[in-house]
């Protein structure tokens, strides 16, 4: 009987052997690269998806031409606290502390418009803090957010010349973005902090490029009495602490600031 078979053979030598079969080779596996590059198209398409909502729903709060509007505030923070009033129940309260010419008014006020909240901003719309120097902005300001005046509460005061009455609360959502030095940036918190409401947010401009309000952040977290939520480029933002574990002495009071 013969029996046939697919190996060859080679001489090594004075001795011959069979070579090896060659190995079967099954679907290439997919190349690392092809996935991230399906996940980058698949975030661009939501992104864009994003947008378009977004952009819808300034429109249909009234607003046209608000990209256009000077901020300090990029377009991802804008876009955020859009999400983050979104987020709010129904009948929300915000409070914005610096208002400047209103392009995060805006934002903020066209997500509240479709949620029935309304929006305390609290600025003296002089400029005084502003790289540019001071200057009277109200008049544009008021321009600016023309679309939502009817949900706004304008307060134009100092932040430390407020009083219980000008900021009642509890407010759903808080956005500061006054004076960004520590002493400012602290008392601006410590007076809204027991203004927020049980599961509200906190959400602090320029937290990654003025010493003064990283401060505060790091003393509010430290003190186990808040947790972090979220950042977005130079906007962070977070809310009170409802740990699952945690022990007594992780819990302590904010420290004590000098007058």
């Amino acid at each position: 009987m013969t029996i046939e078979s697919n190996a060859t053979t080679s001489v090594v030598g004075d001795e011959t052997t069979p070579d090896a079969k060659p190995a079967q080779s099954g679907p290439a596996a997919p190349r690392p690269f092809v996935g991230r590059l399906v996940r980058l198209m698949l975030r661009r398409l939501c992104d864009r998806a994003d947008d378009y909502v977004l952009r819808r729903s300034l429109r249909l709060a009234g607003f046209r031409g608000v990209e256009s509007i000077p901020t300090y505030t990029m377009p991802s923070e804008l876009a955020t606290l859009y999400n983050l009033a979104m987020w709010c129940p129904p009948g929300a309260r915000v409070l914005e502390i610096g208002s400047y010419l209103g392009a995060s008014t805006c934002y903020l006020g066209a997500a509240l418009a479709h949620r029935g909240g309304t929006l305390t901003c609290v600025d003296t719309w002089q400029n005084q803090t502003m790289p540019e120097g001071e200057r009277d902005t109200y008049g544009e300001f008021l321009r600016n957010v023309a679309p939502i005046h009817d949900r706004l509460t304008l307060v134009r005061k100092r932040a430390e010349d407020l009083t219980p009455a000008d900021i009642p609360g509890p407010y759903d959502l808080v956005f500061l973005d006054g004076d960004h030095s520590y002493a400012a940036t602290r008392r601006d918190f410590d007076l809204v902090r027991e203004r927020v409401a049980g599961d509200g947010v906190v959400a602090f401009h320029d937290c990654a490029e003025w010493e003064g309000v990283s401060h505060v952040i790091g003393e509010a977290l430290a003190c186990g009495q808040w947790a972090l939520v979220g950042k977005v480029d130079n906007l962070m933002w977070m809310r009170r602490a409802n740990w699952s574990h945690a022990s007594p002495q992780s819990r302590r009071e904010l420290p004590s600031v000098d007058p």
